[in-house]
């Protein structure tokens, strides 16, 4: 659970997180806490963002992995971070670099080629229907979007494991009333909710230990990282429940995870969206309230499967380089490390940066730039791209007493190197990815989730595709995999389909075998786009296909007989 100062919103949080229980939940009636927050609008879905989860799901060894993406807005002394725990998990650094190549690999894309569907009368024989000329600008248009123990005082809570990581200093605390740990945090600088000390008293009750984090004092908001929890256990699960008091409304929780098999929700259902319902003249832009509205259709609670396939999808550039060697700053007793060469040009010497003649630097880790404003701050009255393109140029002014040779070498192995070359590794590990993804309001927040691999389902792909048929005259058509064909409005935009189901199917998983199908809407589906294409005409040019859409247009129509009569005639007449 993060708490943030609610009098000030404005510092929009967006924290991702979760706690192990996080760890696998004994039986369905041990659930998990938590909190997520989320201000900021929703994206298109070619670029998500929100709260991203990777659990990496070791069954035959009993270990779940938890990677959590911290981001937040605003004070630095106001995050903090608190999560209920059913034990006490390790801790380590996580890669960012290793979220955003999972989003990018995975994020659903939907792309609309444009075709003409006119056919030319020369010679044919055809009757017909509209112009001859084909559709200006014929051809295909690719419309796709690259879319420790002891306790601090007598009695309230015990501290049975405190540590530093990266920029965290993290506690598990054991024990105590709620109102005990709410005083223990705030005698301890972590902000607080009101709301909470009656959900706490129920995690409290249940036997919970309860993790805090906050950043070290000095450290700021751009040296969050993603925390990493490890824990004993096979189930993973989402805490919710904490997660309503500082929820914003349609907030979306993305799960990731890394296993041998596909991973599907147990707990919640699991739906199929209904694509038809997805504008794609706009690359699907109303994607996540189409979303929303299948969610809702399947009581509120439900997961949608986002991709799920090979974990080759994930790109590699940026997470590690076998370059990257910190042992070379240890034992410097300052940053020119020689005769014109600096800790500037070991760092771009091993493409961790790189620095251009009054251009300033480009750093290629998002944790760089924070380490070396640390270890390495420009001198005051010295621009940041100045100093860092030419340090030696600055000599006399180094901050000498905030240089560390020994700690720079070991903060860019705990906060860069070690997370990159674990992330390699988990994905060189485990074949299949699965990513799924819920929308949901605080008071929709009273389950929590959790998740278990089903060998038995087929892959999902990330990228949709549709064709819009452009005829000789009338509507438009869309054709979309499966066969299904719906004619749109004749200004091009999407018809009024409001009686239309969101979700094509709503389903229950199990860890083995087919889905359980709780409701399938095909047909009514179906239906609903013949009606729609009843008030619209299509005319590719084919008199057969004009004359059975548009009966009038040959002055009153004509009977399928007296079309093939009409048309054998001409030809004999031009014999």
């Amino acid at each position: 659970m993060a708490y943030r100062n609610l009098s000030s919103r404005s510092a929009a949080l967006l924290a991702a997180f979760t706690g192990a229980a996080l760890l696998a939940a004994p039986s369905p009636a041990e659930a998990c806490g938590g909190l997520f927050c989320d201000n900021a609008p929703m994206p298109m879905p070619v670029d998500q963002t929100g709260e991203n989860i990777l659990f990496v799901m070791d069954a035959a060894a009993g270990k779940v992995e938890a990677h959590i993406q911290i981001q937040y807005m605003g004070d630095p002394e106001q995050f903090a971070w608190v999560i209920p725990v059913q034990a006490i998990p390790d801790f380590s650094a996580g890669s960012e670099v290793l979220f955003s190549n999972l989003l990018a690999g995975t994020a659903p894309v939907y792309s609309l080629q444009t075709v003409s569907d006119c056919e030319s009368n020369d010679g044919g024989g055809g009757l017909g229907c509209g112009s001859d000329a084909l559709f200006a600008g014929e051809g295909d248009f690719d419309t796709a979007a690259t879319s420790a123990g002891g306790s601090d005082s007598d009695g309230g809570p015990t501290i049975v494991k405190r540590e530093i990581v990266g920029a965290f200093e993290i506690v598990v605390l054991q024990g105590g009333t709620s109102q005990e740990l709410v005083d223990w945090l705030d005698d301890n600088g972590y902000a607080q909710d009101p709301e909470a000390p009656p959900i706490m008293e129920e995690y409290l009750a249940e036997g919970y230990y309860f993790a805090a984090a906050k950043l070290l004092n000095g450290a700021g908001v751009d040296e969050l990282q993603p925390l990493v929890l490890s824990y004993a256990g096979t189930q993973p699960c989402v805490p919710l429940r904490l997660t309503r008091i500082a929820a914003a409304d349609d907030m979306p929780i993305r799960i990731f995870t890394l296993a041998a098999n596909r991973a599907v929700p147990t707990g919640y259902k699991h739906v199929e969206l209904n694509e038809v319902l997805l504008d794609w003249t706009t690359n699907a832009s109303n994607y996540f309230d189409v979303v929303i509205q299948a969610i809702d259709e399947a009581g509120g609670l439900a997961f949608i499967t986002e991709y799920a396939g090979t974990s080759d999808a994930v790109g590699r550039g940026g997470l590690f380089n076998q370059r990257w060697d910190p042992s070379i700053f240890m034992g410097a007793e300052e940053p020119i490390l020689g005769t014109n060469y600096t800790v500037i040009d070991a760092l771009t010497t091993q493409g961790l940066m790189e620095c251009f003649d009054f251009a300033g630097c480009s750093y290629n880790h998002p944790m760089l730039l924070p380490i070396l404003r640390n270890f390495l701050p420009s001198p005051p009255g010295v621009a940041e791209e100045d100093f860092y393109e030419c340090i030696e140029c600055f000599e006399d002014s180094i901050d000498l007493v905030a240089w560390n040779g020994d700690m720079f070498a070991a903060a860019l192995d705990e906060r860069i190197v070690r997370p990159g070359a674990h992330a390699v590794e988990l994905l060189d590990t485990w074949p299949t990815l699965t990513r799924m993804l819920t929308i949901m309001s605080p008071h929709e927040m009273l389950a929590d989730p959790e998740f278990v691999e089903n060998a038995d389902l087929p892959s999902v792909e990330p990228s949709h595709s549709a064709t819009q048929m452009i005829p000789c005259e009338g509507s438009n058509k869309i054709a979309f995999d499966g066969g299904r064909e719906l004619l749109i409005r004749p200004d091009g935009t999407w018809p009024d389909l409001a009686d239309m189901p969101f979700a094509e199917r709503v389903e229950v998983m199990t860890p083995a075998g087919a889905p359980q199908v709780e409701l399938d809407n095909k047909m009514a589906i179906d239906d609903l786009i013949r009606a729609s294409n009843r008030r619209y005409d299509y005319d590719n040019g084919s008199s057969i296909n004009c004359a059975l859409r548009s009966p009038n247009s040959l002055g009153g129509g004509l009977t399928l007989g007296l079309i093939f009569a009409f048309a054998w005639r001409t030809r004999r007449r031009r014999k």
